[in-house]
Protein backbone atom coordinates (compact mmCIF):
# COMPACT_ATOMS: atom_id res chain seq x y z
CA UNK A 1 0.00 0.00 0.00
CA UNK A 2 2.82 2.41 0.88
CA UNK A 3 4.44 1.65 -2.51
CA UNK A 4 1.26 2.16 -4.56
CA UNK A 5 0.46 5.63 -3.15
CA UNK A 6 3.61 7.37 -4.45
CA UNK A 7 3.02 5.84 -7.87
CA UNK A 8 -0.55 7.18 -8.01
CA UNK A 9 0.57 10.62 -6.91
CA UNK A 10 3.27 10.71 -9.61
CA UNK A 11 0.70 9.71 -12.21
CA UNK A 12 -1.72 12.44 -11.16
CA UNK A 13 1.03 15.07 -11.22
CA UNK A 14 2.14 13.89 -14.68
CA UNK A 15 -1.37 14.16 -16.10
CA UNK A 16 -1.79 17.69 -14.63
CA UNK A 17 1.48 18.86 -16.08
CA UNK A 18 0.63 17.46 -19.51
CA UNK A 19 -2.78 19.11 -19.41
CA UNK A 20 -1.25 22.45 -18.44
CA UNK A 21 1.31 22.23 -21.23
CA UNK A 22 -1.38 21.30 -23.73
CA UNK A 23 -3.53 24.26 -22.63
CA UNK A 24 -0.60 26.65 -22.90
CA UNK A 25 0.24 25.31 -26.35
CA UNK A 26 -3.34 25.76 -27.50
CA UNK A 27 -3.42 29.34 -26.17
CA UNK A 28 -0.10 30.16 -27.82
CA UNK A 29 -1.22 28.67 -31.13
CA UNK A 30 -4.53 30.52 -30.95
CA UNK A 31 -2.79 33.81 -30.13
CA UNK A 32 -0.32 33.33 -32.97
CA UNK A 33 -3.10 32.58 -35.44
CA UNK A 34 -5.10 35.54 -34.23
CA UNK A 35 -2.13 37.89 -34.65
CA UNK A 36 -1.35 36.41 -38.04
CA UNK A 37 -4.96 36.82 -39.10
CA UNK A 38 -4.99 40.41 -37.86
CA UNK A 39 -1.80 41.22 -39.75
CA UNK A 40 -3.08 39.50 -42.84
CA UNK A 41 -6.32 41.42 -42.53
CA UNK A 42 -4.50 44.73 -42.25
CA UNK A 43 -2.13 43.85 -45.06
CA UNK A 44 -5.00 42.65 -47.21
CA UNK A 45 -6.93 45.82 -46.56
CA UNK A 46 -3.94 47.95 -47.45
CA UNK A 47 -3.25 46.06 -50.68
CA UNK A 48 -6.90 46.10 -51.58
CA UNK A 49 -7.07 49.85 -50.96
CA UNK A 50 -3.98 50.52 -53.08
CA UNK A 51 -5.31 48.38 -55.91
CA UNK A 52 -8.65 50.13 -55.76
CA UNK A 53 -7.00 53.55 -55.79
CA UNK A 54 -4.75 52.62 -58.71
CA UNK A 55 -7.64 51.15 -60.67
CA UNK A 56 -9.79 54.19 -59.96
CA UNK A 57 -7.05 56.60 -61.06
CA UNK A 58 -6.33 54.59 -64.19
CA UNK A 59 -10.01 54.35 -65.04
CA UNK A 60 -10.47 58.07 -64.47
CA UNK A 61 -7.54 58.96 -66.74
CA UNK A 62 -8.72 56.50 -69.36
CA UNK A 63 -12.25 57.85 -69.23
CA UNK A 64 -10.98 61.40 -69.49
CA UNK A 65 -8.79 60.63 -72.47
CA UNK A 66 -11.40 58.43 -74.07
CA UNK A 67 -14.13 61.01 -73.61
CA UNK A 68 -12.03 63.75 -75.17
CA UNK A 69 -10.97 61.69 -78.17
CA UNK A 70 -14.55 60.51 -78.69
CA UNK A 71 -15.66 64.15 -78.91
CA UNK A 72 -13.33 64.68 -81.88
CA UNK A 73 -15.75 63.09 -84.26
CA UNK A 74 -14.98 62.55 -87.93
CA UNK A 75 -15.46 65.73 -89.94
CA UNK A 76 -14.57 68.13 -87.11
CA UNK A 77 -12.70 71.14 -88.53
CA UNK A 78 -9.63 72.49 -86.68
CA UNK A 79 -8.29 75.98 -87.41
CA UNK A 80 -4.56 75.71 -86.65
CA UNK A 81 -1.26 77.52 -87.11
CA UNK A 82 2.02 75.79 -87.93
CA UNK A 83 4.61 76.05 -85.14
CA UNK A 84 8.05 75.92 -86.78
CA UNK A 85 8.97 75.82 -90.45
CA UNK A 86 9.03 72.83 -92.82
CA UNK A 87 11.23 72.43 -95.89
CA UNK A 88 11.34 69.63 -98.45
CA UNK A 89 15.12 70.07 -98.75
CA UNK A 90 15.81 69.78 -95.03
CA UNK A 91 13.16 67.61 -93.41
CA UNK A 92 13.25 63.82 -93.28
CA UNK A 93 10.56 61.15 -92.91
CA UNK A 94 9.64 60.83 -89.24
CA UNK A 95 10.44 64.44 -88.29
CA UNK A 96 8.05 65.93 -85.74
CA UNK A 97 5.46 68.42 -86.96
CA UNK A 98 3.59 70.67 -84.53
CA UNK A 99 0.71 73.08 -84.94
CA UNK A 100 -1.47 74.92 -82.44
CA UNK A 101 -5.19 75.57 -82.49
CA UNK A 102 -5.93 79.19 -83.43
CA UNK A 103 -9.24 79.23 -81.56
CA UNK A 104 -11.42 77.06 -79.32
CA UNK A 105 -12.73 74.04 -81.22
CA UNK A 106 -16.29 73.10 -80.29
CA UNK A 107 -18.27 69.92 -80.81
CA UNK A 108 -22.00 69.90 -80.06
CA UNK A 109 -21.65 73.25 -78.30
CA UNK A 110 -18.84 72.04 -76.00
CA UNK A 111 -15.17 73.03 -76.22
CA UNK A 112 -13.14 69.91 -77.03
CA UNK A 113 -9.85 71.63 -77.91
CA UNK A 114 -8.88 74.90 -76.27
CA UNK A 115 -7.11 77.67 -78.17
CA UNK A 116 -3.37 77.04 -78.14
CA UNK A 117 -3.65 73.25 -77.85
CA UNK A 118 -0.62 71.50 -79.34
CA UNK A 119 -1.39 69.24 -82.30
CA UNK A 120 1.43 66.81 -83.06
CA UNK A 121 2.20 64.89 -86.22
CA UNK A 122 5.10 63.71 -88.35
CA UNK A 123 6.56 63.93 -91.83
CA UNK A 124 5.44 60.85 -93.76
CA UNK A 125 6.93 61.62 -97.16
CA UNK A 126 9.45 64.11 -98.51
CA UNK A 127 10.99 64.84 -101.88
CA UNK A 128 13.07 67.86 -102.86
CA UNK A 129 12.80 69.54 -106.25
CA UNK A 130 15.83 68.56 -108.37
CA UNK A 131 16.77 68.27 -112.03
CA UNK A 132 15.81 64.61 -111.93
CA UNK A 133 12.77 65.06 -109.66
CA UNK A 134 10.58 67.81 -111.11
CA UNK A 135 7.92 67.65 -108.38
CA UNK A 136 8.60 68.56 -104.76
CA UNK A 137 6.52 66.62 -102.22
CA UNK A 138 5.85 66.85 -98.49
CA UNK A 139 3.54 64.44 -96.63
CA UNK A 140 2.22 65.38 -93.17
CA UNK A 141 0.06 63.32 -90.80
CA UNK A 142 -1.36 64.61 -87.51
CA UNK A 143 -2.09 61.83 -85.00
CA UNK A 144 -2.55 63.29 -81.52
CA UNK A 145 -3.18 66.38 -79.41
CA UNK A 146 -1.58 67.16 -76.05
CA UNK A 147 -4.19 67.95 -73.41
CA UNK A 148 -3.40 68.26 -69.69
CA UNK A 149 -0.16 66.40 -70.24
CA UNK A 150 -1.90 63.48 -71.96
CA UNK A 151 -1.74 62.47 -75.62
CA UNK A 152 -5.23 62.31 -77.12
CA UNK A 153 -5.09 60.25 -80.34
CA UNK A 154 -6.88 61.26 -83.52
CA UNK A 155 -6.24 61.30 -87.27
CA UNK A 156 -6.53 64.50 -89.30
CA UNK A 157 -5.74 65.55 -92.85
CA UNK A 158 -4.93 69.04 -94.14
CA UNK A 159 -8.00 70.37 -95.94
CA UNK A 160 -6.57 73.81 -96.73
CA UNK A 161 -3.39 75.87 -96.41
CA UNK A 162 -2.86 79.63 -96.40
CA UNK A 163 -0.05 82.10 -95.90
CA UNK A 164 0.46 83.40 -92.36
CA UNK A 165 -1.74 86.26 -91.24
CA UNK A 166 1.28 88.58 -91.12
CA UNK A 167 1.99 87.85 -94.80
CA UNK A 168 -1.64 88.50 -95.70
CA UNK A 169 -1.62 91.76 -93.76
CA UNK A 170 1.60 92.88 -95.49
CA UNK A 171 0.15 92.12 -98.92
CA UNK A 172 -3.06 93.92 -98.02
CA UNK A 173 -1.07 96.97 -96.90
CA UNK A 174 0.77 97.00 -100.21
CA UNK A 175 -2.52 96.88 -102.11
CA UNK A 176 -3.89 99.77 -100.03
CA UNK A 177 -0.85 101.89 -100.78
CA UNK A 178 -0.94 101.22 -104.53
CA UNK A 179 -4.63 101.95 -104.83
CA UNK A 180 -4.40 105.10 -102.70
CA UNK A 181 -1.51 106.38 -104.82
CA UNK A 182 -3.38 105.77 -108.07
CA UNK A 183 -6.54 107.45 -106.84
CA UNK A 184 -4.65 110.45 -105.49
CA UNK A 185 -2.89 110.79 -108.85
CA UNK A 186 -6.27 110.87 -110.57
CA UNK A 187 -7.50 113.49 -108.14
CA UNK A 188 -4.44 115.64 -108.79
CA UNK A 189 -4.92 115.36 -112.56
CA UNK A 190 -8.55 116.34 -112.26
CA UNK A 191 -7.60 119.40 -110.23
CA UNK A 192 -5.03 120.54 -112.80
CA UNK A 193 -7.48 120.05 -115.65
CA UNK A 194 -9.97 122.34 -113.91
CA UNK A 195 -7.97 125.49 -114.76
CA UNK A 196 -9.51 128.58 -113.18
CA UNK A 197 -12.66 126.80 -112.06
CA UNK A 198 -11.38 126.63 -108.50
CA UNK A 199 -14.72 125.73 -107.02
CA UNK A 200 -15.15 122.86 -109.47
CA UNK A 201 -11.62 121.69 -108.81
CA UNK A 202 -12.23 121.62 -105.06
CA UNK A 203 -15.47 119.75 -105.52
CA UNK A 204 -13.94 117.25 -107.92
CA UNK A 205 -10.85 116.75 -105.75
CA UNK A 206 -13.02 116.30 -102.69
CA UNK A 207 -15.04 113.65 -104.49
CA UNK A 208 -11.87 111.92 -105.63
CA UNK A 209 -10.44 111.90 -102.11
CA UNK A 210 -13.71 110.54 -100.78
CA UNK A 211 -13.53 107.86 -103.41
CA UNK A 212 -9.99 107.04 -102.27
CA UNK A 213 -11.13 106.62 -98.68
CA UNK A 214 -14.06 104.43 -99.66
CA UNK A 215 -11.95 102.36 -102.02
CA UNK A 216 -9.22 101.92 -99.42
CA UNK A 217 -11.81 100.84 -96.87
CA UNK A 218 -13.16 98.32 -99.34
CA UNK A 219 -9.65 96.95 -99.94
CA UNK A 220 -9.01 96.68 -96.21
CA UNK A 221 -12.27 94.85 -95.64
CA UNK A 222 -11.67 92.39 -98.48
CA UNK A 223 -7.88 92.23 -98.53
CA UNK A 224 -7.75 88.72 -97.11
CA UNK A 225 -10.04 87.34 -99.77
CA UNK A 226 -8.32 89.32 -102.55
CA UNK A 227 -4.83 88.13 -101.56
CA UNK A 228 -6.03 84.55 -101.28
CA UNK A 229 -7.81 84.59 -104.62
CA UNK A 230 -4.80 86.03 -106.39
CA UNK A 231 -2.57 83.03 -105.60
CA UNK A 232 -4.94 80.14 -104.87
CA UNK A 233 -4.26 76.64 -106.19
CA UNK A 234 -6.25 75.15 -109.06
CA UNK A 235 -9.63 73.88 -107.87
CA UNK A 236 -9.42 75.71 -104.56
CA UNK A 237 -12.75 76.49 -102.89
CA UNK A 238 -13.53 79.08 -100.23
CA UNK A 239 -10.75 81.35 -99.01
CA UNK A 240 -10.04 83.67 -96.12
CA UNK A 241 -12.50 85.46 -93.87
CA UNK A 242 -12.41 89.20 -93.17
CA UNK A 243 -10.30 88.31 -90.11
CA UNK A 244 -7.68 86.77 -92.38
CA UNK A 245 -8.28 83.13 -91.29
CA UNK A 246 -9.31 80.20 -93.47
CA UNK A 247 -13.07 79.73 -93.64
CA UNK A 248 -14.39 76.34 -92.49
CA UNK A 249 -15.45 75.33 -96.02
CA UNK A 250 -12.08 76.10 -97.62
CA UNK A 251 -10.18 73.47 -99.58
CA UNK A 252 -6.89 73.91 -101.42
CA UNK A 253 -4.03 76.38 -101.00
CA UNK A 254 -4.27 80.19 -100.70
CA UNK A 255 -1.48 82.76 -100.80
CA UNK A 256 1.28 80.14 -101.32
CA UNK A 257 2.06 80.25 -105.00
CA UNK A 258 2.94 77.00 -106.75
CA UNK A 259 1.66 74.73 -103.96
CA UNK A 260 -1.36 72.41 -103.99
CA UNK A 261 -2.74 69.51 -101.94
CA UNK A 262 -2.93 66.15 -103.72
CA UNK A 263 -6.16 64.87 -102.17
CA UNK A 264 -6.02 61.65 -104.20
CA UNK A 265 -2.75 60.68 -102.51
CA UNK A 266 -3.88 61.70 -99.01
CA UNK A 267 -5.07 59.13 -96.46
CA UNK A 268 -5.79 58.78 -92.74
CA UNK A 269 -2.53 56.93 -92.09
CA UNK A 270 -0.18 58.77 -94.48
CA UNK A 271 -1.82 62.13 -93.94
CA UNK A 272 -1.87 64.87 -96.58
CA UNK A 273 0.47 65.24 -99.54
CA UNK A 274 1.50 68.78 -100.47
CA UNK A 275 3.07 69.07 -103.92
CA UNK A 276 4.72 71.69 -106.12
CA UNK A 277 5.88 71.23 -109.72
CA UNK A 278 7.73 74.58 -109.81
CA UNK A 279 9.73 74.92 -106.57
CA UNK A 280 10.78 73.29 -103.33
CA UNK A 281 8.02 73.22 -100.74
CA UNK A 282 8.69 75.54 -97.81
CA UNK A 283 6.14 76.34 -95.12
CA UNK A 284 6.99 79.17 -92.74
CA UNK A 285 6.13 79.13 -89.06
CA UNK A 286 2.69 80.73 -88.81
CA UNK A 287 1.33 79.09 -91.96
CA UNK A 288 -2.42 78.60 -91.59
CA UNK A 289 -3.85 75.08 -91.68
CA UNK A 290 -7.43 73.89 -91.77
CA UNK A 291 -7.45 70.31 -90.51
CA UNK A 292 -10.29 67.82 -90.88
CA UNK A 293 -10.58 64.96 -88.37
CA UNK A 294 -10.92 61.59 -90.10
CA UNK A 295 -11.21 59.40 -87.00
CA UNK A 296 -9.38 58.23 -83.88
CA UNK A 297 -5.79 57.05 -84.30
CA UNK A 298 -5.10 53.40 -83.44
Amino acid sequence: MSKILPVLLAGVLGVGTAAAQSSASVQTDTSTKAQGSAKAGKSGKKVSGAGSSSTSTSASASASAGGTSADLSSGTKIDATLAGSLDARKNRVGDRVEARTAQDIKQDGKVVLKKGTSLVGRVTQVQAHTNEQTQSELGIAFDHAMMNGQAVPFNATIQALAASQSSVAAAAGSDDLMMSGGAMGAASGTARGGGGLLGGVSSTAGGAVGSVVNTAGSVSGNAAGTVGAATHSAGAVGGLTSAGRLSSNSTGVFGLQGLSINSAASSATQGSLIVSPVRNIHLDSGTQMLLSVTGQAK
